[in-house]
């Protein structure tokens, strides 16, 4: 019964070939909208530490940014650091550091000297062209560092 269901839907969404249906096209406008979200990863870093959120792309170089929290259907929010494809363009703190290759298409966020406060969402936007941009949306937790005590015994000189 499912199937005989489905495929009536088919037949009659093909019957009239003489107009697309405006929900069709609606339809596949939010599918284009869909296709521009390409991962969500969590990455774990150390306070203290240098911590790297990866991102690459594919295709021709274009401009990218990275902003803090959730990415926004339209563009770079909370800006942090942002490259024309070539080089920086905009950086908000000397802690953030692209270190890839930026003209390889290696765009991965390093942020030097993690704090607590690092802990977040970060999206990392390829801007290809309006509402088909790609994104990376990473979850970055800050843990407090390992202390680690090292006690050293020093022997020395043998008495009779």
């Amino acid at each position: 019964m499912v199937g005989r269901h489905t495929n009536h839907f088919a037949f009659s969404f093909l019957q009239d070939n003489s107009a697309m249906h405006p929900w069709v096209a609606i339809l596949g406008f939010l599918l284009l909208l869909a296709d521009g979200v390409t991962s969500y990863r969590e990455v774990i870093g150390v306070v203290g530490q240098s911590v790297t959120l990866p991102c690459f792309y594919e295709g021709k170089v274009t401009s990218m940014c990275w902003g803090q929290g959730k990415c926004s259907w339209i563009d770079c929010r909370n800006t942090i650091i942002s490259t024309d494809g070539y080089k920086i363009t905009e950086q908000k703190n000397e802690r953030y550091k692209l270190k890839g290759d930026i003209g390889k298409r290696d765009v991965s966020l390093t942020i030097e000297n993690a704090v607590p406060s690092d802990s977040g969402l970060y999206c990392c936007r390829i801007q290809k062209w309006l509402f088909n941009d790609k994104q990376s949306i990473i979850k970055l937790t800050i843990k407090p560092g390992e202390l680690v005590f090292l006690l050293t015994l020093i022997t020395c000189c043998e008495f009779p």
